[in-house]
């Protein structure tokens, strides 16, 4: 896989070059679902674009390959595009990807919001962001977005909403006060950068991390680059003694836990949720253990716990306006500094539109979702 450096996603993201629509996309294409091996479901698959002058056409800056966009190759993901005839393929297909930004290169006489050179991101997922070029129908769908860098605005609709929605959207925060939420996996995208977001509102935060040699040095890059309060491994977060003795001396006096959000799952879950406060609530987004969330009934009864789970997708399907506001209050956050750009947290991998062959960017596709650490970002050499 090549990588390129935030330099030239940078010139990208500035890129505001006029360039004739071609007469034929290409787009990362399935058929069929593979639990075992997604990436022999997905070919690379060019079709003529559809002639009209009343649709936005979009050119792909970059794309992220999330686990949400494996496990919908998998088959096991809840959202799924409808597979189509559209594309010209043998068999009714769709295109992968949810996430991702685009420069508008054409909109029609009766756009009111969007010109050619804007930056936009899709505002609903499943809309097949795996392509070099991509249509719509309607501005409403899109959000134009300003002042960030491409591989920022290709992962702010999940990762960034995400973070933003847990933080603001289900506990009251009282200014001034010694107020944490818990989080498991706090080497995460999204931990990051609700640690970022809480410190901006003065919330603590106690990050639990998995156990490991340099847990020291990985503990202070995420308490001093990206705001935890203070981090923990697991093997505290699971010790009774640890939270009956250590932990009251961290939290220090007058301290209430009121949010905990969890993406593990299993023990990890069940200790976080032990430290909450009475009437607090816990946010399960993932199960990277692949483990139940298993709860004592204590606290359900006694201390009023609040147990909810939460899935961007299925928020912004149930209120598009939240979506839109939420990527304009996040997008403003990383255009003040407020939260740093991921770029040292992914990997940018080139797709050279003009001089790649087809069978190259179908294996670098492959690679991307098989290579494990960072996250992949796809970005489009123009």
């Amino acid at each position: 896989m090549q990588r390129i450096g935030i330099s030239a996603s940078r010139n990208m993201a500035r890129r505001r070059m006029s360039t004739q629509i071609p007469s034929h996309f290409k787009s990362l294409v399935y058929s069929s679902h593979d639990a075992q091996d997604c990436t022999k479901v997905l070919s690379l698959h060019t079709y003529p674009r559809k002639e009209s002058d009343e649709s936005i056409v979009l050119r792909t800056l970059a794309f992220p390959v999330n686990p949400s966009d494996v496990n919908q190759l998998e088959g096991v993901y809840p959202s799924k595009p409808e597979k189509t005839m559209e594309y010209r393929t043998e068999k009714p297909s769709a295109i992968a990807g949810n996430e991702g930004v685009f420069e508008v290169v054409h909109v029609p006489k009766s756009a009111k919001m969007l010109k050619p050179g804007d930056m936009v991101l899709p505002l609903q997922a499943n809309f097949g962001t795996w392509s070099n070029y991509r249509t719509c129908e309607k501005e409403s769908q899109l959000v134009k977005v300003e002042g960030i860098d491409v591989l920022t605005a290709a992962t702010v609709g999940v990762n960034g909403c995400t973070a933003y929605q847990m933080v603001n959207n289900y506990v009251d925060w009282n200014e001034g006060a010694n107020e944490w939420l818990i989080q498991n996996a706090g080497t995460s995208s999204v931990s990051k950068i609700v640690t970022q977001i809480a410190k901006s509102k003065g919330i603590k935060t106690l990050s639990v991390i998995r156990d490991r040699e340099n847990f020291d040095e990985v503990a202070s890059e995420l308490e001093n680059k990206y705001g935890a309060t203070k981090v923990i491994s697991e093997t505290d977060n699971n010790d009774k003694n640890f939270a009956k003795e250590v932990l009251p001396k961290i939290l220090g006096a007058n301290a209430t836990i009121k949010l905990a959000l969890n993406s593990v799952g299993g023990k990890s879950s069940a200790s976080i949720a032990r430290k909450l406060d009475r009437d607090a609530t816990m946010l399960t987004y993932g199960g990277m253990s692949k483990m139940p969330v298993t709860l004592p009934t204590s606290l359900l009864i006694f201390k009023g716990l609040k147990c909810l789970g939460f899935w961007i997708t299925e928020n912004s399907r149930r209120d598009p306006s939240s979506k839109l506001t939420t990527v304009n209050e996040v997008v403003e956050l990383y255009s003040k500094g407020v939260i740093k750009s991921p770029r040292d947290d992914v990997r940018a991998i080139e797709w050279d539109v003009s001089n790649a062959k087809d069978d190259e960017v179908l294996q670098l596709i492959r690679n991307s979702i098989n290579v494990k650490g960072k996250k992949n970002v796809i970005v489009l050499k123009w």
